[in-house]
């Protein structure tokens, strides 16, 4: 098996801009969530469940939009690389 370096180094760079981005996203968040609807909840339950669905929701927005950038990103660059060859 070998290793496609390029893709590779994509997954990694995506993959720690993720974490940069999602923890501090994920506080946010929760404290959103703790501060706004989950106060009108009456089971744990709901509030699990509508936690759950709300993260899910902002996280599957943000990975969307930093995986198309960082696709762009790494598009644009092999591009670049093919025109000077």
């Amino acid at each position: 098996m070998t290793i496609d370096k390029a893709s590779l180094k994509e997954s990694v760079i995506d993959t720690s801009l993720a974490l940069v981005i999602n923890f501090p996203l994920n506080m946010l968040l929760l404290y959103i969530a703790n501060r706004t609807f989950i106060p009108n909840m009456e089971t744990e339950q709901e509030q699990i469940f509508w936690t759950s669905v709300f993260l899910t929701v902002v996280f599957t927005l943000v990975a969307v939009t930093r995986k198309y950038f960082v696709r762009g990103y790494f598009k644009a660059k092999e591009i670049r690389k093919n025109a000077i060859h």
